[in-house]
């Protein structure tokens, strides 16, 4: 557990004990009145930035290197509003996709400013980022050429691809939704969690009680059922 909260939970307990029940700590931010329709952007921080990181994973342990004292890879920092340095509202356009991106040529010829996907770049490996109108709007852990290779990387608040139903409960925060799968109501659902402090949502499709897809970032855009298309 991040040692800020450590701390912040060890103050609660004093106070309850003091004779008074201690209020939940605040997590989010008062919900706006008029949310926009997407995320506001703002300039890429760190991945240590917390205080503009309102919904930030506890950093998970990095086993070490097989046969070695040298600490694996850790795992990039991803949130409701980033993954990695990308944040959800910043612009991103073609020209901003140099050699180091890979994009899914959904807009090839297509209108300028139309829906795209792209991956690699500054993103963490596994994770690709739809953008529409020249602006980031959604995260997905995926890769574009559809391979079955296994995804590592983690999405926000430690869910995983494969995991269980039961697991992703756990870790979502409470007033999460589910309904029915669009293309398989009998076996399929979403669960989705709308963050009740800005227009930010993630969305698990759970097939056979696992965790298959997982995307998040503006709300608008983790309810389209297939992105951009």
């Amino acid at each position: 557990m991040n040692p800020l909260l450590r701390q912040g939970s060890a103050l609660l307990i004093v106070v309850g004990l003091s004779g008074c029940t201690a209020p939940d700590p605040p997590v989010l931010a008062a919900a706006p009145s008029t949310p926009a329709a997407i995320a506001p952007a703002r300039v890429p921080a760190s991945n240590d930035d917390i205080a503009n990181r309102p919904i930030q994973d506890d950093p998970e342990p990095v086993p070490a290197k097989e046969g070695t004292d040298e600490p694996g890879h850790a795992v990039v920092s991803v949130a409701l509003d980033h993954a990695g340095d990308m944040v959800v509202g910043q612009r991103f356009t073609a020209a901003d996709a140099d050699a180091n991106w890979h994009s899914a040529g959904l807009s090839e010829g297509g209108q300028l400013g139309g829906c795209e996907y792209y991956e690699r770049g500054s993103l963490p490996e596994g994770i690709s980022m739809m953008v529409d109108d020249d602006h980031v709007q959604r995260f997905d852990l995926s890769l574009l050429d559809g391979s079955d290779e296994t995804i590592t990387q983690a999405g926000p608040f430690g869910l995983r691809l494969g995991m269980s139903r039961a697991e992703a409960l756990e870790r979502l925060p409470r007033g999460s939704t589910h309904k029915p799968h669009a293309y398989d109501p009998e076996t399929g659902e979403y669960l989705t969690w709308q963050d009740p402090g800005s227009d930010l949502a993630i969305r698990l499709e759970i097939f056979e009680g696992k965790v298959s897809m997982l995307y998040w970032g503006a709300s608008g855009a983790v309810e389209l059922i297939e992105g951009c298309a």
